[in-house]
């Protein structure tokens, strides 16, 4: 499951861990978007240009099935949720 970074200021934990920016636990919801990243769903929005509205989900499941990742409801969980951060990043240029 994806977790969301602690509060917590305590600087003390610099092991090899935290310097990743990964947790180990994340990692293969990370690896199977990345296989993925390229599946987005846009529209044109005159001038402004394109608005991301998410993955392509018949794509995304083309893609990680090519990529013989098998998805369990957990990691395609894992997987919205970054596309759920993913999407107002790439509108971020356009608002």
């Amino acid at each position: 499951m994806i977790h969301a970074g602690d509060d917590d200021d305590d600087d003390d934990d610099n092991d090899a861990d935290d310097q990743d920016g990964v947790w180990p636990e994340n990692l293969p919801a990370l690896t199977a978007f990345m296989r993925i990243q390229t599946q987005w769903v846009v529209a044109g929005v005159g001038m402004a240009g394109l608005l991301t509205i998410g993955l392509n989900y018949a794509c995304a499941k083309a893609g990680l099935e090519l990529a013989g990742i098998d998805v369990t409801p957990d990691l395609w969980d894992d997987i919205l949720v970054i596309e759920a951060g993913a999407v107002p990043a790439l509108n971020e240029s356009t608002s």
